[in-house]
């Protein structure tokens, strides 16, 4: 409050000095055009000159404020447009993650003119039709976006190669990812493309090489890695055509997960070295899979064997005999005693197996060495109590 009256004091001062001065000289001011004159106190002509400029400025505000009402609205239409293209391009990402295609296609095709789109737009509105069937129309886009330098030529390489493979068509996807750099082609796309590429050329060994980049770049579902694995691992060691050591070696590398009890992949690897008749082999294989587990495809394998190599599977098989609860290690020795000439042994091995499983197998086995020592009447109602047992079961 006090400032403001030092204010208004000073101002009634400065005012009172001003008409003091004004009234004691009001000066004189003449101008002469033509035959015009126009005569005037210099301070009078002074507030003339100080109103005719804040005329001129607020004319020149209202002019400079009516062009700017054009280029404000312009503003906010694109404004407007931006909104609705930035709309258009969330509701077809949703639509392709939703798998609704069409959808997706359209509203990214429709994403607002080229110069506002992202790469994203072509690309993903060439996917989705792609998975509507429309390969050459998903292609011809691609081809679009590539000429119109809409997106990087690496990621319409990959998008183009995946529209072959959508299409079944690993001729072009491999010629399509061809044109990748060595640096392009170890992105984690890229590889994940390669290595279902190589699942239809059924290239195993590449497809193995791939695999452990596929998982560090968690590009494919876990599922999906785990099956391609599978396939590609036992199509590996079924196929080879090569030595015993080269299947071995292979078998030898193979996940540890691929190797456990119960998986296919051990009895893909006896299946090859039984169909070579690579005996000596073989055994040692089998001797190895002991140590860990005893399964049956395991002992299957052992009365396959010749006697040579079969007699030697004896001290591996009995370290399983506690734990033997279908009779199959009993049955194994049986047949190993039968090859030494055993028969007492033999046939306290038959008895204890079928005792442990009866089934037919054990039975017959049993039967056939009972009668081989005469006991024919024994051997007969075995095979009675077997018949039995399967009509009951039926």
């Amino acid at each position: 409050m006090a400032r403001m009256s030092l204010y208004l004091v000073c101002s009634l001062f400065v005012g009172a000095i001003l008409v003091n001065t004004i009234v004691q000289d009001p000066g004189y001011l003449l101008m002469s055009w033509g035959d015009w004159q126009v005569e005037t106190s210099v301070w009078l002509a002074m507030s003339a000159l100080l109103l005719t400029y804040l005329v001129l400025w607020l004319l020149l505000r209202m002019v400079r404020s009516t062009l700017r009402v054009p280029r404000a609205l312009r503003q906010w239409l694109g404004l407007r447009s931006v909104r609705g293209a930035h709309r258009r391009t969330d509701k077809g990402f949703a639509a392709f993650f939703e798998g609704r295609w069409d959808v997706a296609e359209k509203a990214l095709r429709k994403g607002g003119p080229v110069d506002e789109q992202t790469l994203l737009h072509p690309l993903y509105a060439a996917l989705a039709t792609a998975r509507r069937g429309q390969t050459e129309r998903a292609l011809a886009l691609l081809d679009q976006a590539e000429a119109d330098g809409a997106a990087p030529l690496s990621l319409v390489v990959m998008a183009r190669a995946e529209c072959h493979l959508a299409a079944m068509a690993p001729d072009r996807a491999e010629q399509a990812l061809d044109q990748l750099s060595s640096a392009d082609r170890a992105l984690p796309r890229a590889r994940a493309l390669q290595a279902e590429l190589a699942y239809f050329q059924r290239d195993w060994q590449r497809l193995i090489e791939l695999l452990p980049d596929l998982r560090r770049g968690r590009v494919v579902p876990e599922h999906q890695a785990a099956a391609w694995e599978r396939t590609a691992w036992l199509a590996a060691l079924s196929e080879t055509a090569d030595s015993t050591s080269a299947a071995l070696s292979l078998w030898k590398r193979a996940p540890e997960a691929l190797k456990a009890e119960g998986q296919p992949l051990w009895g893909a690897l006896v299946t090859r070295l039984q169909s070579g008749e690579e005996w000596e082999a073989l055994q040692k294989a089998l001797q190895e899979r002991l140590e860990r587990y005893c399964e049956p495809i395991t002992l299957q394998a052992t009365s396959a064997l010749p006697e040579r190599q079969a007699i030697k599977m004896k001290k591996s098989i009995k370290r399983w005999c506690e734990e033997d609860a279908e009779g199959r290690c009993h049955a194994a020795l049986a047949h190993i005693a039968q090859l030494e000439g055993d028969t007492e042994a033999a046939g306290s091995l038959w008895e204890q197996a079928y005792s442990r499983c009866p089934s037919a197998e054990h039975a017959a086995k049993w039967s056939g060495w009972l009668r081989d020592q005469g006991e024919e009447g024994q051997a007969s109602a075995l095979e009675g109590e077997l018949l039995v047992t399967l009509r009951n079961d039926r």
